[in-house]
Formats: C-alpha cells, structure tokens, sequence
C-alpha cells in the first residue's frame, strides 16, 4: 500500500513540475511564438486561432501571385503609409510593413541613385530613415528594397522628395549698358536686363540733387520689364540723375546702375565724357579688396590689376558710415576716359562687415580706369582709383606699333653700330700688316 501511495505522489510531482516549466514559456516578453507540437495538421488549410503563417507555413503561406512572380497581397505589402518629412538639409522617410522586413534604401538627385545607401538589418514592422546633409530646393529620388523572413524581397522605385528652399536673399545683377540721350520730346534711357533665370522687373527713380542707391528715394518714372523708356516730363537745361534698379520675383533688388544727362534737345549729348574735377585722395582709412573667382587682392591708390575679362569682378570695402543715404558708388571709364557703367554698391553687409559692387564680365579687353565715389557735404568724393587691365579668352591683344618700330629702330641702330666697328677693325688690322711689311722691306 505505501508502495502505491510513493508512486502517487511522484507523479503529481512530475505533473506540477511540468505543469510550471509550461506556464514560464507563455508568458516571454520574446517574439510570440507558437512553441506547441502538432499545431500543424498539414492539411492544406489555414485554421483561424490554430494555425498561423509562423506555426504552419505550409497549410498558411498564401499561394504566389503569378502576374507578377512575387508572393501574394499579404507578402507584397512590405510598404504601407510611406511619408516622407522634409526640411532644407535632411528629409525623414517613414513606412509600415505587415510582416517584419529588413530595408535597403538608396537615395540621389537622379534616379541612380548614387549619393547615398542606409541599410537595416534587423526585421521590423515600423521603418524610419533619416538622411542629413542635403542641399536646399533640391529634388531627390530613392527606392526602397525590402526583404521578409522567408526571404521574399519587394521593391519600389523612382519615389520622389524636394527639399525646402531657404529663403531667396540673393539680388538680381544690375542692369548693363545704361545710355542716355537727349531730344525734342525727352530723355531716353536705354538698358539691357539682367540674365537672372528670376528677374521681374526694373524700377527707374529720377532726382535733380543728385543720385540716390535706394530704390524708393525720388520720382518713379518706370517700372518694367522693357528696355528702355523715354522720360517726358522733363525741362531744358536741368540736369537729372537716373538710378536704375532689377528686381527678382522674391521682391529683392539690385544694388542699382546710375547714369546723369542735362536735357539739351538743341545740343549735343556729351553724356560719359565729362570728368569730375580733380581732387586729392586721402589715405585710406578703410580696407578695399578685388575679388575675381577664387583669388583676393588688396586695392590701394593708384594700383593696377590683371585680370580676366569673362569673368565677374567684386570690389568690397569694410567703409561705414553713420550718415543717411550716404551711398557709394563705382565708375569705369575705358582709356579715352569715357564712363562705360556706373553701379552703386550694395546696402546689405555681409557676415564680416563688408559692403560691395559687383562688376560684369567686359565686352572688350583692355586698359579700364576705376574710381569710387561717395557723398559727403552733399559734395562728391572720390574714395579709391585704380587700373584693370583686362583681357578676354580668344581676344587679340590690341598691338602699339610705335613701340614695335621704336625696338627696330633701337636693333637696327645697334645692327649698324656692329657693322662699323667690325668694318673699323678689319682696316686697322690692314693697315698694321702693311705697315710691317714695309718695316721687313726696309
């Protein structure tokens, strides 16, 4: 009897031990996996709360899409609420799956796909991608590569984004090859636009004191896109200043061109041909560079530069002053001493304080003179001058053919200079041996 009783009770012990073992695999935090032997009766169908895809692939897996090769509607929907998050320099993918997948995302500004490739090993169902560094108004394409336990791959392509484009500060350039001319019926001023893919429009203020760099200071008497405009309403023998000014669809202007004209219908236009009186420069107080590309040179009085005429040409000055409306400007004149652009220097500083012009490319090579003027006392005054000597690619070099006759005439002369002195030599030495053979004569 107690034999019997011993036995008993082992084998409630065993079944309780089992019993807990069991309990403390149902509750894992893990994957929930269906660890039960025999859930899978092979029967060729999916019993709802029995089996699953995990348990019984083979009663579970769903058949294969035959138009498109890959693995039916459950398996192909590895992309689910894809959003994408943009700002200037990065952009934040985001995706579901249905089933955990690994990713491979690729992106690039062509469907190539070249600058970048972020992968994800680990299977999940909730994707976020973020990539850094992007350039701002930028389109941008990416493709997505999933893979799922079973090794069952999709794909999308060609996706799309655009960065956000920070906002436009940068002006227009100024209008070029400003002319006046004066008639009967007015003044015309002639321009041609800026190339700025941009550009809206140009707004023309006129004064009689003198010129003004803001684009709301005097008369407006245009605002267009055209290039040219005859001014009316203007009177014989006054003297009006013209300041010129693009503006781009951002609503930012041009440091502004500028250009004066006596109206003088009987006369003859001397437009460009007038000097202002001479004055002596003082010595700089403010720093003044000249920018072309890559390279920065320091203008002090009376330097002369060599530099390329394809290419822009900046002039920065650290000059500040307290005093309103005290704007300066740049003047080029060719070697006949002829203005060919005027342009005010711009009135946004920047990050180290300077204030600058920019000067477009040249038509023409060769010697131009360049002078800086401001206002004070309501007087001009004339801040900085220099030479550029400029040359163009593929341009011939104007030739000075009085220098080229004066060096022939200087190798013609030293030609004639040898030839007499050889021919001098070669009597001396005659004269020599005949006065030796007359000595051995003797």
């Amino acid at each position: 009897m107690k034999r019997y009783k011993f036995v008993n009770i082992l084998f409630l012990a065993l079944f309780l031990f089992f019993s807990i073992f069991s309990s403390s695999f149902s509750e894992s935090d893990g994957i929930d996996l269906n660890l039960e032997v025999g859930g899978c009766n092979n029967n060729g169908i999916c019993d709802v709360g029995e089996e699953d895809m995990f348990s019984c692939p083979a009663d579970c897996t769903p058949p294969p899409d035959e138009s498109s090769g890959s693995v039916g509607s459950l398996m192909n929907n590895f992309f689910i609420d894809l959003t994408v998050e943009v700002s200037y320099d990065s952009a934040i993918i985001k995706w579901k799956s249905n089933v955990p997948t690994m990713s491979n995302f690729k992106w690039g500004t062509s469907p190539d796909y070249k600058d970048g490739v972020l992968r994800n090993i680990n299977f999940l169902l909730n994707h976020k991608v973020e990539i850094n560094n992007l350039k701002d108004g930028t389109l941008y394409y990416f493709n997505i590569q999933a893979e799922n336990y079973f090794r069952v791959t999709n794909s999308i392509e060609n996706q799309v984004f655009r960065t956000l484009s920070l906002p436009d500060t940068a002006p227009p350039g100024n209008p070029t090859k400003v002319k006046a001319s004066s008639d009967p019926v007015g003044i015309t001023i002639s321009w041609e636009n800026p190339t700025d893919l941009d550009f809206d429009y140009i707004r023309v203020m006129r004064n009689t004191d003198r010129y003004y760099g803001s684009p709301f200071v005097g008369h407006l008497v245009y605002e267009g896109n055209g290039k040219y405009f005859t001014d009316i309403n203007v009177l014989e023998g006054v003297k009006y200043f013209y300041s010129l000014f693009s503006r781009d669809r951002a609503g930012n202007y041009s440091s502004g061109s500028l250009i004066n004209i006596i109206h003088n219908p009987r006369g003859i236009d001397n437009w460009g041909q007038e000097l202002i009186d001479k004055e002596k420069i003082e010595p700089l107080t403010f720093l003044y560079n000249v920018v072309q590309g890559s390279s920065i040179y320091d203008f002090e009085i009376g330097d002369m530069f060599s530099l390329s005429g394809d290419d822009k040409i900046e002039i920065k000055t650290n000059y500040n002053s307290k005093i309103k409306n005290d704007d300066m400007w740049l003047e080029v004149r060719d070697k006949e001493m002829k203005i060919i652009s005027q342009y005010f220097f711009a009135r946004e500083r920047d990050k180290d304080g300077f204030i600058s012009v920019i000067i477009p490319s040249f038509e023409k090579g060769g010697k131009y003179n360049i002078a800086i003027y401001k206002y004070q006392n309501k007087e001009i005054k004339i801040m900085n001058q220099g030479i550029f000597q400029i040359t163009k690619i593929g341009e011939k070099t104007e030739i000075n053919y009085l220098w080229y006759i004066f060096w022939i005439i200087i190798i013609l002369l030293f030609i004639s200079l040898f030839l007499w002195l050889f021919v001098w030599i070669k009597r001396k030495r005659k004269e020599r041996n005949e006065e030796y053979h007359e000595t051995i004569v003797r």
